[in-house]
């Protein structure tokens, strides 16, 4: 076999190698993510101007699914903390905070969100809309750009569901 030839095997073994490796996520490529997470720290202060209004630091642990059976997303672990500042009486409220989701090979990429409660009377009960931006990623993730806009929902005190679009740009 030619020297030519080797190369060019060797180039397209890495490329196809290179694909893989990435979970299916190529330019600008969409999934649908269902993320499971459970309340680890919730941290309330009563606000002195009305009834009902609450501003809190909160942390949530959880693991995602990636709902079309994709590779990008499925099984990873999320760990997300925030502010929320909410009126209970009204059920409206607003929030951001910070993530990292973490691949099964270790590799994470981090997002920063911000969001708004569009109802929900008591705490435990909300809906909340929110987008997401990718800050940064390492290993494989090194790079990485993209966005993320969903909505959260509560269906039990402590146990958190977020389902959202993610789109993606890999280096």
């Amino acid at each position: 076999m030619s020297k030519t030839k080797i190369i060019v095997l060797t180039a397209l073994i890495s490329f196809a190698i290179g694909v893989g490796a990435i979970g299916n996520a190529v330019a600008g490529e969409k999934f649908k993510l269902r993320t499971v997470k459970y309340n680890v720290k919730w941290e309330p202060v009563n606000v002195p101007d009305e009834e009902g209004h609450v501003i809190a630091v909160y942390e949530h642990k959880g693991i995602s699914t990636n709902m079309e059976g994709k590779t990008f997303g499925d099984g990873w672990v999320t760990w997300e903390t925030g502010l929320v500042d909410i009126n209970l009486k009204t059920g409206l409220g607003s929030g951001h905070g910070y993530g990292v989701v973490t691949d099964r090979d270790g590799d994470k990429y981090y997002l920063a969100w911000k969001g708004k409660r569009v109802r929900g009377g008591k705490l435990w009960t909300g809906y909340w809309e929110f987008e997401s931006t990718i800050v940064k990623g390492t290993g494989k993730y090194e790079g990485i750009q993209g966005k993320e806009t969903g909505y959260t929902y509560h269906p039990e005190k402590g146990q958190v569901y977020t389902d959202s679009e993610v789109e993606v740009e890999l280096p």
